[in-house]
């Protein structure tokens, strides 16, 4: 769903051209991206103990967002899921309804401004301020307001997760893929570009709107429980990262938890039993089940 080795590219493309310093800008990572439309007819077959319903969120500044939401009868909370970049319903969704099939909780999904069914030109500003908009119309649904709502992000969607975390008060929050620094990340990219690409780009100037990109400050002021998973062979944001993450949440060891997923890359940690169980602790965590008076005397 992210194309890393673009960036590589562009990388060895301007050790050819400036022989110094490499301009990333927000076009080099976030650009539109339309998809078909969600074949609702197929989503409905493959995962039949789901009600599916789309839905759009107006902006306010002319984009129109697509919002796909799957329920289920014992749902005990809902997730709000933000992909990577790259991603769209239309395309991924059954990857997104996989991960969560067996756990007890709705699913909305959200394409960014200018991907799969949303209208409007991404920026990363524009995409953080539609993660704060989908979130508050999630919190406003009377429909949803009894269950804990947990946000989940994916790479480029775990910038926007820990968004939505540092400015509202979330009852959970998955960081997945995730990246400390947008210094960091390009750092990591220089490096597994090659010696030539080395020796030729020297530095890496950061747009500004992306030097606000990566979740390290968010996380030294979480109050939510957290869950950080990542692919063990993850090569576009490695495990260390996620770890560095971990470590600098300041919150107890029962409210913070580090999945490295052994076997998995950057996109498919979630599609694995560790997921899943590593999951279904936080639901508990967030939406404990109650205790009957015949179970506490069975």
């Amino acid at each position: 769903m992210d194309r890393p080795f673009r960036f590589i590219w562009l990388l060895a493309a301007a050790a050819a051209l400036c022989a110094c310093t490499y301009q990333l800008q927000e076009s080099h990572l976030v650009r539109p991206q339309p998809a078909p439309a969600t074949d609702l007819a197929v989503l409905a077959a493959a995962f039949p103990g789901y009600s599916l319903d789309e839905a759009r969120i107006d902006t306010g500044d002319g984009a129109s967002l697509y919002s796909l939401r799957l329920t289920r009868p014992d749902a005990r909370a809902t997730v709000l899921y933000f992909g990577g970049n790259g991603y769209r319903i239309g395309v991924h969704a059954q990857h997104s309804v996989r991960a969560y099939e067996a756990l007890p909780v709705n699913l909305v999904l959200v394409d960014h401004r200018g991907y799969g069914g949303s209208s409007g030109i991404p920026t990363m500003d524009g995409l953080r301020a539609d993660a704060l908009l989908a979130y508050d119309r999630l919190r406003a649904d009377p429909a949803l307001a009894e269950l804990p709502l947990l946000v989940h992000g994916q790479s480029l969607g775990s910038f926007l997760a820990g968004h939505v975390a540092g400015h509202r008060r979330l009852d959970g929050l998955v960081l997945e893929s995730s990246m400390t620094t947008a210094e960091d990340w390009t750092a990591a990219m220089r490096a597994r570009a090659g010696f030539w690409t080395r020796l030729m780009v020297r530095r890496i100037d950061i747009a500004p709107s992306l030097q606000a990109a990566g979740n390290l400050e968010v996380v030294r002021t979480l109050d939510e429980p957290v869950l950080f998973v990542v692919g063990a062979d993850d090569t576009t944001t490695a495990p260390v990262f996620s770890r560095m993450l971990h470590d600098a949440t300041p919150l107890p060891a029962a409210d913070k938890r580090l999945v490295v997923v052994p076997g998995k890359g950057h996109n498919t940690a979630t599609l694995s039993p560790e997921f899943a169980a590593a999951m279904a602790g936080l639901i508990d965590r967030v939406a404990p089940v109650a205790v009957t008076a015949d179970d506490a005397g069975a």
